[in-house]
């Protein structure tokens, strides 16, 4: 979890060690920072089977259970809108009703929130107003806005603020690093202690990220592809996926100041196809985390060539 989410985190603590912990979580941030890691957290913490003071222990099966975890269902925006839809929401609400797999809770993240359509809204506040037996739900959006109001009110609201230069400055001191290294790592893979504890990650996360730099700005595809050998996939997935993002929410903001937007500089894809790339790119990170094996050159090779293909349908 990135440094400057521990004061969320701590209100978050303090409500789930209350007497009556809520089973609906909302937590909104600014389009600029990138809260997964905070929303992740709590899944977890919520699944663990023998918490420490609210944090998950790390040793208990749930714990040690690689992602994607089988208790948390995830919902996502789909398709060309990029839209939560009804059906995707019924399902995971028919598996909700379901024993969960630890025969202990179930986590359902809706990510972002603000992606949902209003039948998939409406689908939600039902559930979410009289929820399963040990289903929580969290919502994380940085448009809390666009929820409807009635969903709202049944939410715990918790609000991730904007990090100051101070924290940034205190942690990169801390760590003994760059900040600019300690933003990009937290952008990329949501793992700014990766510069610490996997560096081989970061070397990878850097040249991928130097890779889609270098296609968008003309280079062919297939010579910047020469150079990468057999790769860690659900990294260099992550990257992708991670880039996308940020170049979505840099259409829905004024300004970024963020080191992904600065790298690749707007005028950006549309909206529509970033989220198309995506779902490409979410097919080879679903098989790198279920450990099937996957053809690095050919996965790495295709999605390079997608990634040039939607930077040719940007007007000079």
């Amino acid at each position: 979890m990135s440094p400057w989410l521990k004061s969320s985190w701590q209100s978050v603590l303090e409500s789930l060690q209350s007497a009556s912990p809520p089973h609906a979580w909302c937590l909104t941030h600014t389009p600029a920072v990138i809260a997964d890691s905070l929303t992740d957290h709590l899944a977890h913490s919520l699944l663990c089977d023998a918490p420490r003071k609210g944090e998950p222990c790390g040793e208990c099966v749930s714990c040690r259970i690689p992602d994607p975890h089988p208790d948390i269902l995830t919902l996502g925006p789909e398709g060309a809108a990029g839209m939560i839809k009804i059906d995707a929401v019924r399902e995971a609400i028919e598996v909700a009703y379901t024993t969960a797999s630890m025969a202990g809770r179930r986590v359902m993240i809706v990510r972002p929130a603000d992606c949902l359509n209003q039948a998939a809204s409406n689908a939600l506040l039902k559930v979410v107003e009289e929820p399963p037996s040990g289903t929580v739900f969290i919502f994380q959006t940085a448009v809390p806005g666009k929820l409807l109001p009635t969903l709202l009110s049944r939410l715990r609201m918790v609000k991730v603020p904007v990090p100051t230069r101070q924290i940034l400055e205190k942690t990169a001191q801390s760590l003994g690093i760059n900040g600019e290294d300690l933003l990009l790592m937290d952008a990329l893979l949501a793992e700014p202690m990766a510069l610490q504890t996997a560096p081989e990650r970061v070397g990878l996360a850097r040249d991928v990220l130097d890779a889609l730099v270098r296609i968008r700005f003309g280079e062919d595809s297939q010579v910047v592809l020469k150079p990468f050998g057999k790769v860690d996939m659900l990294t260099a997935s992550t990257v992708m996926e991670r880039v996308c993002d940020q170049l979505i929410r840099a259409q829905f903001q004024q300004s970024s100041q963020d080191p992904i937007t600065a790298a690749l500089s707007a005028p950006y894809p549309t909206v529509r196809l970033l989220y198309q790339y995506k779902e490409r790119v979410a097919e080879v990170r679903t098989q790198a985390q279920a450990g099937i094996a996957v053809n690095s050159g050919l996965a790495l090779g295709s999605l390079f060539a997608a990634w040039a293909f939607i930077w040719t349908r940007v007007p000079r």
